[in-house]
């Protein structure tokens, strides 16, 4: 999921729901500067109504969606952005707690959460493929035809549905993917297999065993250590974070709700996956791809194991060879980051920043 996989799943023995472990990626140790005088921050278990600054909530005909909109009085197309997961499938708009606030010096900019996240609504029915009929709703409820879309990770497959089906109805201008899902077969069947199936061959089990809390203190646990990992990279990186509405929309990920939200789209995937591979690259507008070599990290780790190795840099240049191609064919620009992570928006969004001017101004 956004070209995301544990390298060492294959050799990993799934471990039965009511021992409370679960198969997925576990998150990769990290601390805080130990220079660092701030306490970390902790999520507890809480209902939070208050929405964050710039923040409103949508109705629509499909359910109310957690929209943060800022710059809105600058010109120009609005800038959409779309968040895909990380590593431990997390997949909101905290991921844009840097990017947006840099972009809405410029321009109007719209980060849209899809159902089951941040503060939208919930719903049975939840995927990638979904929200790209949501989010023509979410923007017509907003009055702007004229757009720009910026897709992170597997909201690529949103993105790219958006443009199919919607593209009539909104003036699409351009599109920046950022480490977008690749629809050729060998990324296809990393994508589809662990942990994609096991959600959905364990979902009608897995939903109530959720709802009984049994992965909340392991979700917390999660969340603590991500939030380190990314006070880590804004030292490293010296980046500017909106540090108040990244623990808001982090702490909507504890609710029962939202770990089950999480649990669906995650289920949904292999399908949405299915329905992604078989459209065509966009070639009427320009689409930018920005490639971070994310997968390396993992290729290092499999040096001892020659299938596997096989495997993933035959992953890695398929991803980036897709990248170019389909940069080419729309007259947009491939944009590859050498030793980066996969979390770009928080850890060098002045690229994306740079990506989307060269973009507007073609």
């Amino acid at each position: 999921m956004g070209r995301i996989i544990n390298i060492f799943v294959a050799f990993m023995l799934v471990l039965g729901l009511l021992s409370c472990q679960v198969p997925d990626s576990e998150t990769k140790a990290s601390v805080i500067d130990e220079s660092s005088q701030e306490i970390p921050h902790s999520f507890v278990m809480a209902e939070q109504s208050e929405l964050p600054e710039h923040s409103r909530l949508v109705e629509t005909s499909a359910g109310q969606f957690h929209v943060r909109a800022m710059g809105l009085n600058n010109p120009g197309p609005a800038v959409i952005l779309l968040a895909g997961p990380n590593y431990n499938y997390h997949s909101d708009s905290a991921w844009f707690a840097a990017l947006q606030p840099l972009l809405a010096e410029q321009y109007r900019v719209y980060s849209v959460d899809r159902l089951g996240n941040a503060f939208s609504s919930s719903s049975d029915d939840l995927s990638y493929r979904r929200f790209a009929d949501d989010l023509a709703l979410v923007m017509q409820q907003l009055d702007e035809p004229n757009l720009t879309v910026v897709a992170f990770a597997s909201a690529s497959i949103s993105a790219r549905w958006f443009y199919e089906l919607h593209g009539e109805q909104f003036d699409i201008q351009a599109m920046l993917y950022i480490d977008p899902d690749i629809p050729l077969a060998h990324s296809l069947s990393l994508y589809q297999g662990y942990p994609a199936n096991w959600y959905r061959d364990n979902l009608a089990t897995l939903l109530p065993h959720l709802a009984a809390g049994n992965w909340t203190e392991r979700t917390k646990d999660k969340l603590d250590a991500e939030y380190q990992q990314i006070r880590q990279w804004a030292g490293e990186y010296g980046t500017a974070v909106d540090w108040r509405y990244l623990e808001q929309i982090m702490q909507q990920r504890l609710l029962i709700s939202h770990q089950q939200a999480r649990a669906l789209e995650i289920a949904a995937y292999i399908a949405d996956l299915d329905g992604y591979a078989t459209l065509p690259m966009i070639t009427a507008i320009p689409v930018s791809v920005i490639d971070s070599d994310f997968e390396q990290q993992d290729i290092a780790a499999a040096a001892d194991d020659a299938e596997l190795l096989a495997a993933l840099q035959k992953w890695q240049q398929e991803g980036s060879t897709w990248s170019v191609n389909q940069a080419a064919v729309s007259n947009g620009q491939y944009i590859p980051l050498t030793g980066s992570d996969h979390m770009v928006p928080l850890q060098q969004p002045q690229i994306i920043q740079h990506a989307l001017e060269w973009l507007l101004n073609q």
